[in-house]
């Protein structure tokens, strides 16, 4: 209520909800999004297993919760794959979170647009190493597992590319030193650019309550 409510008063007519490896909320915020008027866009900030079902021994190096991609359905066959791939991630992928590897993701990619660029995610895992060591092995690593979404959600029915990489702009500095990489790569792969914000909550005032209920939920204090 409070998010729909910000964005009426903003004036904006349409937002996305990704909520971290659920759909719990998506029904609840559609309906209450079309009282409004305002356009709902339904996702999910989903949890990549970094190995397919086939290979799943944990290697080093390995995130335990994999990594980060928003999925955002486009059409409502998008949104009826993100159901069944939300679903297989809890059924089969659960690791301490519901995961989705990207066998499940080339057989369900249909209607799907996937923005790949933050700190958790794998192309920024990627643009991290390259930025440390400058191989050209680790910018072929990078440039490959970029070419595998471009290749994998394709483009839609009007020809508009459905992957994206994503740019954000927060003081973090590991962000800020890969944003060139990563624009960098989209250039060279003739791949769009979004820029976003990686938010948790609506207003700026809402930081400390909102570094308060992390806390608690990860068993840490406060500094």
């Amino acid at each position: 209520d409070r998010l729909l409510s910000q964005v009426k008063k903003l004036g904006m007519d349409s937002v996305a909800v990704t909520d971290h490896g659920n759909l719990y909320g998506a029904a609840e915020f559609q309906k209450k999004a079309d009282k409004l008027g305002i356009k709902s866009i339904l996702g999910i900030e989903a949890y990549v297993a970094p190995r397919n079902r086939s290979e799943r021994k944990k290697k080093s190096g390995d995130p335990y919760h994999g990594h980060h991609l928003v999925l955002l359905a486009e059409t409502s066959v998008g949104w009826s794959n993100l159901v069944k791939l939300s679903s297989k991630a809890f059924t089969e992928g659960f690791y301490g979170v519901a995961r989705m590897d990207k066998e499940l993701l080339e057989t369900w990619r249909g209607g799907l647009i996937a923005i790949n660029g933050h700190l958790g995610s794998s192309l920024a895992s990627l643009a991290k190493k390259y930025h440390a060591s400058r191989s050209e092995s680790d910018w072929n690593e990078l440039v490959l597992e970029a070419k595998w979404h471009a290749e994998t959600f394709g483009v839609n029915d009007q020809g508009d590319p459905c992957f994206y990489v994503e740019l954000q702009r927060h003081s973090v500095q590991d962000q800020l030193d890969i944003n060139p990489h990563l624009i960098r790569l989209a250039k060279e792969l003739d791949l769009p650019l979004v820029c976003d914000n990686d938010a948790h909550f609506l207003r700026a005032e809402d930081w400390d309550a909102h570094d308060t209920l992390c806390c608690i939920s990860m068993n840490k204090e406060k500094q």
